[in-house]
């Protein structure tokens, strides 16, 4: 839980930097980093849920995988997904509303 608070906190604050620096730097630069960063983690959280492999494939981790790996798996990929949200929705801002 406290690895989802940080998470999403360094996703607000990424999110309040980029925003800053769109103020100053060409909007379409400020734009495509936020894309960037967010797409950079969604692609993570897909890699690391193991939401992209087979059934059988799946099956055979979670016979295989502890319970402490696949915590840690979990929590990797629930911080990404959080600190992915807020800097996402700048993304939608700063392409639909600037």
């Amino acid at each position: 839980m406290r690895l989802a608070k940080l998470s999403l906190i360094s996703g607000l604050i990424i999110a309040l930097i980029i925003f800053i620096l769109s103020l100053f730097l060409n909007n379409g630069i400020s734009q495509r980093i936020s894309g960037g960063i967010g797409l950079i983690l969604i692609i993570t959280t897909i890699l690391t849920s193991g939401s992209l492999i087979s059934g059988d494939r799946q099956r055979a981790n979670d016979s295989t995988e502890s319970n402490n790996d696949k915590k840690q798996r979990d929590s990797i990929s629930i911080a990404c997904f959080l600190a992915a949200i807020p800097i996402l929705i700048l993304w939608g801002y700063l392409k639909y509303f600037i």
